[in-house]
């Protein structure tokens, strides 16, 4: 596992989706960017349901077409359809 701190996060809309999107830096300086197309997760503990969700409350939400050029190329090489 890769230890990085998180610099920047959006909420992305492209159409009708929402994407959470985390641009974090590790302490070599290298940039990653995580996209994430489930905001929020269910799993199970024994034999309950258990449903978490990433806080996003206090994010500023941008078009995707309002993003970085360099964010940009990096979600689309995830994610063809935005």
């Amino acid at each position: 596992m890769i230890k990085s701190k998180v610099e920047n996060a959006f909420v992305v809309r492209s159409g009708s989706k929402k994407y959470l999107v985390e641009v974090s830096r590790t302490n070599l300086g290298k940039t990653y960017v995580v996209v994430h197309e489930d905001l929020t997760v269910k799993y199970l503990k024994g034999d309950e349901v258990k449903e978490w969700a990433h806080d996003i409350d206090k994010l500023d939400e941008v078009e995707f077409k309002a993003l970085p050029t360099h964010i940009r190329r990096a979600i689309t090489l995830n994610l063809k359809e935005l």
